[in-house]
């Protein structure tokens, strides 16, 4: 395997620092990857250890106010319009693999916010794909999501976009890790795995706390992807994996999933499938321990085939 790190210009003029994983052998496939919140896409070196094994090329960049890219290092971060401009660089970086790797079949997959932004983004642009695979996933009914974005809106006042609150923090995070409690760590909801949580909450180049103006993009996203009509634009044949820990907050312990497969099939699609992982919390590609991450990993790979 080799990597290839560079930076490219997004939305706007803004630099993006992104990763390519390349096969020692002629590239069969690409897998391209949007990354959750907080992190960064050197948490999918594993993944592409086992992808280009089989030939596929796995890429993708650092979300704005995340990894490698400018902003305050303890919190990850949107500036007002961001998840708009999210989605044009990940159409951009599409591109431009799509220029480098002269057309190979192209596969998206989106884990927690990036599963949010590609199922935004693929409201308009999902022709052309070989695929779809979305991690980490949810669906919340839309009037208690005004509601909250009502609540964040005010804290966005007060810490303006790329700040943070108690409130934000108690909001988001909080609520999912009181699910786990007695908790012992801020971050239990995420992965079951201590050793791998530990050196996810250790990693210098993650964000532990997100923004009012990231929490409240991220809210809006839920609102629009759950929207009745949201389907619409989906190429129907599209082929979709969807994958979620049994006991995902994010997906409802396993609710969430099921209902966005529901509305999928609803809106005409005819190739969606449902998976879940026993045990598994949020972050099934860490949950090591258990064997659920080379189990989910291995089933990527033998979905891409």
């Amino acid at each position: 395997m080799r990597k290839d790190t560079f930076t490219f210009t997004g939305a706007g003029g803004c630099e993006l620092h992104a990763s390519v994983w390349m096969p020692e052998q002629e590239p069969k496939k690409v897998l391209q990857v949007i990354h959750g919140m907080t992190e960064h896409m050197g948490r999918y070196e594993k993944l592409a250890e086992t992808l280009t094994e089989e030939g596929i090329v796995v890429a993708g960049f650092d979300l704005r106010g995340h990894g490698l890219n400018p902003g305050n290092p303890e919190i990850a971060a949107f500036a007002e319009g961001d998840a708009e401009r999210s989605m044009e660089d990940i159409h951009q970086f599409r591109q431009l693999l799509s220029e480098r790797f002269g057309g190979l079949p192209h596969t998206m997959l989106g884990f927690s916010l990036g599963a949010f932004l590609l199922r935004a983004y693929l409201e308009k642009h999902s022709e052309g794909l070989a695929g779809v695979i979305i991690m980490g996933t949810g669906w919340q009914p839309s009037m208690v999501l005004s509601g909250v974005m009502t609540v964040v809106k005010t804290q966005v006042k007060k810490a303006v976009f790329e700040g943070t609150t108690p409130l934000v923090k108690k909001l988001s995070f909080e609520t999912y890790n009181q699910k786990f409690a007695p908790n012992r760590t801020e971050a239990d909801w995420l992965c079951a795995d201590e050793v791998q949580l530990d050196a996810y909450l250790a990693d210098p180049l993650t964000r532990q706390n997100i923004s009012a103006g990231l929490f409240l993009q991220l809210l809006g996203l839920m609102k629009s992807t759950g929207a009745a009509d949201a389907y619409k634009g989906w190429q129907k044949n599209l082929p979709v994996l969807l994958l979620s820990g049994q006991e995902d907050p994010v997906g409802d312990f396993g609710k969430g999933p099921l209902q966005v497969e529901k509305m999928m099939k609803k809106a005409g699609m005819t190739s969606v499938e449902t998976e879940f992982y026993l045990g598994g919390r949020q972050d099934i590609l860490h949950e090591e321990v258990s064997g659920t991450a080379e189990e989910v990993r291995n089933r990527i790979c033998q979905w891409m085939r």
